[in-house]
């Protein structure tokens, strides 16, 4: 078993912690809050905290909260539960699951949010511009008037259909989108050489607190069948793709 390996089923055993929801905002469609969490244990982009609202049954599902662009110093996360409110305790686990891994080389990078809120994308700006990166990101019509005024000023704006266009322009691409529309996503490179990196965060149910052993998760990958809680929820892209394909 590999160091990894070892920290991350520590990680997914380790007993939760209790904090409190201190804010909730709305972003567009998305209900975000803010979680009172030390910074040494905030999850890395793509990466998720396993969550349950103290007062919930113990067979409650857990929920998992993905970090989005906030304010540096305070946590952001989101997707809040509709019956969630201020003052309500919750327990959360360690971060889980695999992160977005920006290439220290890369100098254009592209975010492509597909059919999704671009927020958790967005975590990648500052590691991006920390190494100098131009970045592009890839908005359908409805997600600009959702979501234009929260997107940093650095940032190059593209329309989705533009993006073969831009595909000799990247060095990296992260995507987002939700596990029943891979096959959309792929069908937008079909034909297309994906000569760079990329990754994508494939959203799902993810129940078993990143155990693995519910199976609801399940991804197919060119590498057989893999679960999102454990093996992802970020894969990379090619593997998705030729599947989908």
């Amino acid at each position: 078993m590999g160091a990894r390996q070892a920290s991350d089923d520590r990680a997914r055993h380790a007993s939760p912690l209790q904090t409190k929801l201190l804010e909730i905002t709305q972003i567009g469609p998305t209900r975000a809050g803010i979680l009172d969490i030390p910074e040494h244990r905030w999850p890395k982009p793509g990466q998720f905290l396993p969550c349950q609202r103290l007062s919930d049954e113990p067979e409650a599902l857990v929920t998992p909260l993905f970090s989005i662009l906030g304010h540096e110093d305070i946590l952001t996360l989101e997707p809040i539960p509709k019956d969630w409110y201020p003052g309500d305790q919750i327990y959360y686990l360690a971060p889980q699951g695999r992160s977005f891994q920006l290439p220290p080389s890369a100098t254009s990078v592209g975010l492509l949010p597909f059919g999704v809120s671009p927020l958790r994308l967005l975590t990648l700006v500052k590691p991006a511009l920390a190494q100098d990166a131009s970045l592009i990101l890839f908005l359908e019509a409805k997600q600009m008037d959702l979501f234009l005024s929260h997107v940093p000023s650095p940032i190059e704006i593209v329309p989705l259909s533009a993006l073969k266009d831009h595909l000799d322009w990247l060095d990296y691409l992260a995507a987002d989108v939700a596990r029943e529309d891979l096959e959309a996503l792929s069908a937008i490179f079909s034909g297309s050489t994906i000569s760079f990196p990329g990754q994508v965060l494939i959203r799902t149910i993810m129940p078993c607190h990143g155990k693995g052993e519910c199976g609801v998760c399940a991804v197919k990958t060119i590498k057989g069948w893999r679960m999102a809680c454990k093996d992802g929820p970020v894969f990379p892209l090619r593997e998705v793709l030729d599947v989908a394909q």
